[in-house]
């Protein structure tokens, strides 16, 4: 795993906790935290549905969350996917875009990680800031 911090830890732990309560009929599992403004971590989980679109990436659960709760801007945020997932830690391109547009500025830190098998700690852990992830962002 790369070398991540403590606050990166405790992202990783929530999002891990989220993904358990991800609701799959095809796809992976994949749990979501971010430090919002307020300094709290907001998680969220996929939840997917037979038709297309209607379902939601763990990500934007994970700041729509924040959003309930007041909260507008991301200052970081952590993905997780199961360990049996045939899936890639990382945002699709609707959350990339999503998370710019809740995000303070384009170098917040997405850190990424796959569960190991045991369930307690994560086989890799990747840090990428959005601007890496996301280099030509919608704006108005």
């Amino acid at each position: 795993m790369d070398e991540v911090g403590e606050n990166e830890k405790r992202l990783l732990e929530a999002a891990l906790k989220a993904k358990d309560n991800a609701y799959v009929l095809w796809g992976c599992k994949v749990g979501a935290a971010i430090i919002a403004e307020d300094s709290k971590i907001y998680s969220g989980c996929n939840v997917e549905s037979w038709v297309s679109g209607v379902g939601i990436c763990a990500e934007r659960c994970a700041i729509n969350h924040a959003v309930l709760h007041g909260n507008r801007k991301v200052k970081k945020i952590a993905i997780v996917v199961d360990a049996n997932s045939q899936c890639e830690p990382r945002p699709c391109g609707a959350c990339l875009q999503y998370i710019f547009d809740f995000s303070e500025n384009s170098k917040i830190e997405i850190v990424m990680a796959k569960e190991r098998k045991d369930g307690i700690l994560f086989e890799t852990a990747k840090v990428k800031t959005l601007e890496e992830m996301l280099p030509y962002p919608f704006r108005k």
